[in-house]
C-alpha cells in the first residue's frame, strides 16, 4: 500500500503539470495571431535606439552588470550607516502569488516528514535522527526574480547580436547562469513612486498608471535622493503590496498593474546613465500593455532594454518595510545584493535581494 503522503506528491506534480501545459498553451495561442506584427513593430520602433552590443567584447553575457565595477562595489558599502538589513523578495507560498499570465505558482510538496515515520515507510537514521524533504516545481520566474539578458528579443536576435536559435532546449548565450557569476552588488535608490504620485492611504499607483522618465527624476528629487551613474533603481508602484491586499479596490490585475512606459527619452537616459539593473515591485518593470504611436505593444521596453542595452530586469519585489523606513528616515540609498541561482540555460532565477542601509 502507498502512503496517501506519496500519493498527494505524485498527483499533485502530475497536476501541476497539467495546469502549467494548459496554461501556457492557452496563452501562446492567445498571442499567436499578433505575433509577426508583434515583432515588426518593436523592431520597427527601436529600429534608431542605441544597442550595448560589442560594447564589453563580442561574447558577452553580463550586459550593463560591468558597470558595477569593483570600485563601484567598493562605494556601495558607504551606502550603510545603521546595518539595518531589508528582504526584498515575496513569501514563497504554495499555489499562491502574483505570476505572469502563462505561468502558475510555485508548487511545494513534502516527500518525507514525520507522517513518513509514523506509517513505518521510514526508519530514524542510526542514533535515532528523523530528517524531513521537500520539492518544489516552479517557474524560475514564478517569484521574485532576475531574467537574464536572453529571456526576451525581437526579430531573431537576442542579446549581442547572437541568434535565437541559441534557445532552443535552454540557453546557450546570454543564460542566467552568466548572471549567477558575476553577481549583484552596488549602490541602490528607492524611487517610491508610489508614495509620490499615489491616490490612496497605501501609496498605490492606479491600475493603468504609466511611470515616465519625469515621474522619476520628480520622484527622486522629492525625496532629495540623488541618482548617480551606473546606481541600481528600485522603483516602488505598490502593485505587489495591492495583489496581497483582500480589500484593494480595484483588486489587483496582471495584465493592467502601473509601471515604466517606452519612451525614446527613457531609454536615453537609462543608456547615458549607465543603469545597470532596474528592479520592481510588478510583474514586468514596465507596464505590460502599451499604446506606441497608435499601436499596441506588449513589453517593449524588454526589447530595448535587456535585448538592446544589456540591463538586468528584476522583478515582483516586496518593498513596503523598505519604503515605511526610508520614509520615515529619509534615506533612499542602499548597499544593494542579489547572487541569481547558476541554472545553466536559465532564462531567469528566484532571488532574494537583500537591501542594507
Amino acid at each position: 500500500m502507498i502512503h496517501p503522503k506519496v500519493n498527494i506528491f505524485k498527483d499533485g506534480l502530475l497536476l501541476s503539470s497539467l495546469v502549467i501545459a494548459l496554461c501556457y498553451s492557452g496563452f501562446i495561442n492567445a498571442q499567436e495571431s499578433s505575433s509577426q506584427a508583434q515583432n515588426a513593430t518593436v523592431e520597427a520602433l527601436l529600429e534608431s535606439q542605441p544597442k550595448n552590443w560589442g560594447s564589453w567584447g563580442e561574447n558577452d553575457e553580463v550586459g550593463a552588470l560591468n558597470y558595477l565595477t569593483p570600485e563601484q562595489v567598493k562605494a556601495s558599502v558607504n551606502s550603510v550607516v545603521n546595518g539595518k538589513v531589508f528582504s526584498l523578495q515575496i513569501p514563497m507560498t504554495h499555489g499562491s502569488g502574483p505570476v505572469f499570465p502563462g505561468r502558475t505558482p510555485t508548487m511545494h510538496y513534502m516527500s518525507q516528514d514525520e507522517s513518513s515515520f509514523i506509517a513505518g515507510k521510514m526508519d530514524p537514521l542510526p542514533g535515532g535522527v528523523k530528517f524531513s524533504d521537500d520539492v518544489t516545481f516552479m517557474y524560475l520566474q514564478g517569484t521574485t526574480h532576475v531574467d537574464a539578458l536572453g529571456h526576451a528579443w525581437y526579430g531573431d536576435q537576442v542579446y549581442g547580436g547572437k541568434s535565437a536559435q541559441s534557445t532552443v532546449g535552454g540557453h546557450s548565450h546570454a543564460d542566467v547562469s552568466a548572471l549567477g557569476s558575476k553577481g549583484i552588488v552596488g549602490r541602490g535608490v528607492l524611487l517610491d513612486v508610489g508614495r509620490q504620485l499615489g491616490t490612496d492611504s497605501n501609496y498605490q499607483l492606479s491600475p493603468g498608471t504609466c511611470i515616465t522618465l519625469d515621474d522619476l527624476t520628480e520622484t527622486a528629487e522629492n525625496q532629495n535622493a540623488e541618482i548617480r551613474k551606473r546606481d541600481i533603481l528600485l522603483i516602488r508602484t505598490g502593485s505587489i503590496q495591492r495583489y496581497y491586499d483582500d480589500q484593494a479596490d480595484p483588486a489587483w490585475s496582471a495584465m493592467s498593474e502601473p509601471g515604466l512606459c517606452y519612451s525614446e527619452e527613457l531609454v536615453e537616459w537609462i543608456k547615458e546613465m549607465e543603469i545597470p539593473v532596474i528592479a520592481a515591485d510588478n510583474l514586468g518593470v514596465e507596464k505590460v500593455v502599451q499604446e506606441i504611436g497608435g499601436e499596441q505593444m506588449v513589453i517593449p521596453l524588454h526589447g530595448a532594454l535587456i535585448r538592446d542595452l544589456g540591463v538586468v530586469l528584476s522583478e515582483i519585489y516586496w518593498l513596503e518595510d523598505l519604503a515605511v523606513d526610508s520614509a520615515e528616515d529619509g534615506v533612499y540609498s542602499f548597499m544593494f545584493i542579489v547572487s541569481p541561482l547558476k541554472m545553466e540555460g536559465g532564462t531567469g532565477s528566484p532571488v532574494n535581494p537583500i537591501a542594507i542601509k
